[in-house]
């Protein structure tokens, strides 16, 4: 399993996902899998809940040894999977890290 860990902005008490950011492309070999998240203002929580309710292995992360304990979301794909990219990615401030496991399971809050 491979595991993408997303950036979010400093605020994310409300996300305010608007069509100019709500396109998700997941790249698995040369295959592109869009997802379109529904416009609207989301806390962190439910903006999960609405990746996991299209399909998505989705999880808020957090590194727990960072000096601030920034929370990211977590996207849990298969290994076949290379890259993320698209507005919602840049919206949220882009990839923080890709891992195949190396971090611990603990850095993943289940909601």
């Amino acid at each position: 399993m491979k595991r993408f860990w997303l950036r979010l902005p400093d605020k994310t008490d409300s996300l305010e996902i608007t069509t100019s950011n709500n396109k998700l492309s997941l790249f698995e070999s040369s295959t592109e899998k869009a997802h379109t998240i529904e416009v609207g203002k989301y806390t962190l929580e439910k903006l999960v809940e609405n990746l996991v309710n299209k399909g998505l292995n989705a999880k808020i992360g957090e590194v727990k040894k960072s000096p601030k304990n920034s929370k990211l979301i977590v996207l849990l794909l298969d290994n076949s999977f290379t890259n993320v990219s698209g507005s919602f990615v840049t919206f949220i401030g882009g990839i923080e890290s890709i891992d195949t496991g190396d971090r611990q399971d603990g850095n993943i809050i289940n909601i």
